[in-house]
């Protein structure tokens, strides 16, 4: 039967089926009622519906009275189940024709159903059809409330609306029919997990971010066919998500045809299945056709890749497949390259004619594969060839160059590579795919970084891409970079870090209650059981621990030896890591959890090697009231003064040369020696125009100049443009400059002045050659930056207060930065900020504002409150992703490293006949943090105070005894 359903109708009749557009309709919104109909003898809980299989409801207006509407009565909850196969309950939506008749073609000017939110058409029975769908400004017209069997749209123009909502119910035996789309803002279709049969044809998607189409895992008999997703905004820059066209998981077998994509972020189509595609065509995605199971590929098409972001291609087939009578017409010059496989596949190309600037590859490899080319045209020269490669190479008619780089490569710490070490990368144009290579900072697929230099150099930062490494153990990592007219690969050797011993526990060896172990990948739905494993650990070692979470969704994680529990946990994504010591009698280790849910993973433990003696502290303190402000100074490893010999040597006096300048000397050929000097009121502490080298130890410097040329005030300054300190060491420094942040304003009263300033060249070999190394320094209330940074700088340990930019990097340098302290002022902009890419930031175990800096993204969020200027701003500025957090101990220079990993102090409040230990923040593991000054509280009386340094299970002697009397 067919019911006839008036859009415009108001007044419901007493009774009818609704066989007439004329006399005998029902309104609209008695669909729902209509369809619930029982005859009268039904039995009470057993009702016997007026449906039959075949039963019809059309819904229509006539068309001289055509109007946008909004049902009233809703949910339409249509769950009855009376369509069978073949023989479906259909709901038609149109404009009325003749007597019972209704046209559902959505090009003619049929009315919008429109505004509605919440849940409409509630689908509980299967073989149910719906066609001649117009909605828009709407919540999804269709909603699942079970797996659903033989359902079908046949037609639907949907505006800013979304189709169905399957709850992630499965679909078998559907079809969707010409469908489409306008000004979506949201996945057009979401086939479900295990779904099967589902026919998709005849689609026509446009709209802004995730919008395209995409079949979940577990399906069978898939078939798309017949359509175009347009993404006019492919909202990359909004959240930096790669966003596909058409993207089908893993499952069985699948028909693609004629389907056409266009500007989106990430791939047009995404097969993770078997499939087997006909006459697909991506233009300006972010990169063409992925096959990551065996499939076929004919006549499909790719142009003008837009890569986004990582590698672009336009037929990436991960084990294996044919490309027929293919093509692609690319004019970029980055990206992987036309055609790529993956470890141990193969790849038969037949017929095809591929357009491709140089020196974009052809052919890349992301493991050792084979490629047979038959009757292959590339920019009109015909191919007949086998060509194997082995991982990172290349092809273009020929190989690409492959070089070994000598310098090798720690995982713990940034390689920077001398002036034109690879001078063929002078001529770059692209490296890895990136087009703008030296504006950028690069991830390889180790996921290790490169930031590249026009000056055919580079810094390889490792990140965590080789955590896994024991001593000893290499891996290979390369980059392929492009000139006009050639392509090169470059390889690294790794070497694991030698900081530490090999693992003590396997990475899958740990097991605990609440958790799944997939081959050392430990997932729980939510604990606080913990993850254990056994090792007989020695005592008074430390141990690093690493690991690494992922899809969390609440709690934290925290390593444990014994009785030895750190002092932070762990609660956001992303690797951690701790230094722990061993009490006496450790046979086990924990991770423990407090309510986690998610993954724990890549679980690294290893001894830290330390067999150095420790050094022996010098002690001094003063008291003010009760506070007693205690200092020490340590001797670093080497000291510049045994291998230069000074040829100015300054110490135990007051710096008063000039009336604005401390000591000035302009002999860039000379050495220079200060020891304990002072001075203040000064508009230049030390300034020195170049030098052979500099050491300072122990300066005291205070600010408060005024007068001529104070824009522009400094501590310590050894460079001069064209002349530069070779190398420095500066420690035992304290320097404040009492100004306030410039708030970025250089012409403002001192305006350009910092405690610091490590000058260098900004391009040439001299800006790659030198070198500062600072230890023990307290810089303080410079109004530019601490610290302004154009070479290769070392900081350990490290106090730096207010400033606009607290530690800034240009052109060149570079910054390790290992056990500092910053403290941000009112006007405070960023306090790791890096002016160009090259000019990279390593952080280890420093703190802001008694934070810990964990990642990256941590420190984004870091957000200052509104007691400060720049409030809503994070910890970084500039070039973010030449910022690494260092997730393994560091290799840092003999000059501004000490031999120590802790240190503990002890008071006697009895002339020393007993000692006691002596609380004192940041100086345990993983490391004493910020310079070597601390305030402690004491009570009415006298005290004796010593310290001593530790060097993992070695002990250093106490420190000279100092008293103190409250």
């Amino acid at each position: 039967m067919d019911r006839l359903f008036d859009i415009n109708q108001t007044v419901t009749p007493s009774w009818t089926d609704g066989t007439e557009w004329v006399y005998d309709t029902n309104p609209a919104n008695e669909v729902e009622n209509v369809y619930r109909r029982i005859y009268s003898d039904s039995e009470e809980g057993n009702p016997d519906y007026r449906l039959a299989p075949g039963d019809r409801f059309y819904i229509a207006t006539a068309k001289d009275a055509v109007v946008d509407w909004t049902p009233r009565t809703l949910p339409w909850t249509f769950d009855i189940s009376a369509g069978r196969e073949g023989d479906r309950l259909e709901f038609h939506f149109g404009l009325q024709v003749g007597e019972r008749d209704i046209d559902t073609t959505l090009d003619e000017h049929s009315p919008f159903i429109q505004n509605v939110t919440g849940d409409f058409i509630l689908v509980g029975a299967n073989h149910q059809s719906f066609t001649g769908l117009k909605v828009k400004d709407s919540d999804p017209v269709l909603k699942l409330t079970q797996a659903n069997t033989g359902g079908a749209v046949y037609g639907a123009l949907l505006n800013n609306t979304g189709l169905i909502d399957t709850q992630g119910y499965a679909l078998t035996d559907w079809e969707f029919r010409k469908l489409r789309f306008d000004d979506v803002e949201f996945k057009s279709l979401e086939i479900p997990s295990g779904s099967s049969n589902v026919s998709t044809q005849d689609f026509n998607i446009s709209g802004s971010g995730d919008i395209g189409i995409a079949i979940r895992s577990g399906h069978v008999d898939m078939e798309v066919i017949g359509g175009k997703i347009t993404n006019q905004n492919h909202g990359y820059s909004d959240n930096e998500t790669l966003l596909h066209g058409l993207e089908i998981e893993e499952g069985g077998e699948a028909i693609v045809r004629e389907v056409k994509t266009k500007g989106f972020s990430g791939n047009g189509f995404k097969f993770k299945c078997p499939v087997d595609v006909k006459r697909l065509n991506s233009t300006r995605d972010g990169a063409g056709l992925e096959f990551q199971e065996y499939s076929t590929a004919r006549y499909c098409m790719v142009s003008w890749t837009r890569q986004i972001a990582g590698d672009s291609f336009a037929y990436y087939f991960h084990k294996g497949g044919e490309l027929n009578n293919s093509g692609c017409n690319l004019d970029e010059v980055g990206g992987l390259g036309v055609v790529v496989a993956g470890e141990g596949a193969t790849v038969t190309i037949n017929g095809g004619d591929y357009r491709a600037h140089l020196p974009l590859p052809f052919l890349s490899a992301l493991g050792s594969c084979t490629f047979i080319l038959n009757n292959v045209m590339l920019n009109g020269v015909l191919y007949n060839e086998t060509i194997e490669l082995e991982e990172g190479e290349a092809w273009r008619g020929d190989k690409a160059t492959v070089t070994v780089d000598t310098m090798e490569v720690a995982a713990n710490k940034t390689l920077s590579l001398p002036y034109q070490h690879i001078p063929e990368m002078v001529d770059a144009i692209a490296v890895q795919g990136s087009q703008t290579p030296f504006k950028e900072v690069i991830t390889l697929p180790s996921a290790a970084r490169i930031a590249c230099t026009p000056d055919g150099t580079l810094r390889y930062i490792p990140g965590t891409a080789w955590l896994h490494l024991d001593p000893g153990e290499t891996a290979v990592d390369y980059f392929r970079y492009s000139t006009p007219e050639l392509i090169y690969m470059h390889k690294f050797v790794i070497n694991g870090s030698e900081e530490v011993g090999p693992k003590v526990v396997q990475p899958n060896a740990f097991i605990g209650s609440g958790w799944t172990n997939n081959d050392g990948v430990y997932t729980t739905t939510g604990t606080s059981n913990s993850l254990t494993a056994n090792y007989a650990f020695e005592e008074g070692e430390i141990y690093q621990v690493i690991l690494n979470l992922s899809e969390r969704s609440s709690g934290s994680v925290m390593p444990k030896l014994g009785a030895a529990i750190p002092k932070y946990s762990h609660a956001i994504e992303g690797y951690e890591v701790w230094l722990i010591r061993a009490p006496d009698n450790t046979t086990q280790i924990e991770i423990t959890a407090s309510g986690y849910k998610g993954t724990v993973q890549n679980i690294y433990v290893q001894k830290l090697i330390r067999t150095e003696a420790p050094p022996l502290p010098e002690l001094a303190a003063t008291v003010d009231g009760t506070t007693a402000n205690i200092e020490w100074e340590l001797i670093p490893v080497t000291r510049l003064r045994d291998t230069y010999t000074a040829d100015v040597h300054i110490q135990n006096q007051e710096l008063d040369q000039e009336v604005d300048a401390g000591y000035v000397n302009d002999d860039h050929e000379k050495s220079y020696l200060f020891e304990n000097v002072w001075c203040a009121g000064k508009r230049k502490g030390i300034s020195l125009y170049g030098c052979e080298s500099l050491e300072v130890d122990g300066f005291k410097c205070t600010g408060g100049f005024t007068g001529q040329y104070d824009t522009w005030q400094v501590g310590i300054s050894a460079d001069l443009a064209g002349n530069y300190a070779k190398i420095q060491q500066l420690g035992n420094i304290t320097i404040d400059l009492g100004l306030d942040s410039n708030y970025g304003n250089y012409d403002a009263e001192f305006g350009n002045s910092d405690p610091v300033v490590i000058n260098g060249a900004y391009e040439g070999p001299n800006s790659y050659l030198f070198s500062a190394h600072f230890y023990n320094v307290d810089l303080a209330n410079g109004s530019d930056a601490n610290g302004d940074l154009k070479k290769r700088v070392e900081i350990n340990n490290g106090r730096f207060d207010g400033a606009c930019k607290t530690l800034r990097t240009h052109k060149h340098g570079s910054l390790v930065a290992a056990n500092c302290e910053v403290i941000q002022g009112y006007g405070t902009r960023e306090v790791f900020s890096v002016s160009h890419s090259p000019a990279y930031q390593e952080i280890w175990n420093c703190t802001v504002d008694g934070v810990r800096c964990v990642s990256v993204s941590q420190m984004e969020q870091q957000k200052k409150d509104s007691s400060y200027f720049y409030e809503g701003r994070g910890l970084l500025g500039g070039n973010r992703a030449s910022v690494e957090v260092l997730k393994t101990y560091p290799t840092l220079d003999d000059l501004n490293r000490f031999t120590m990993t802790d240190m503990e102090f002890q008071f006697s409040s009895d002339s020393g006949s007993t000692w006691s230990a002596l609380d004192v923040d940041y100086v345990g593991l993983p490391g004493v943090v910020g310079c070597f000054k601390r305030s402690i509280e004491f009570t009415s009386g006298t005290y004796q105070i010593r310290c001593r340094c530790l060097n993992g299970a070695l002990v250093g002697a106490w420190s000279n005894e100092i008293s103190i009397t409250v």
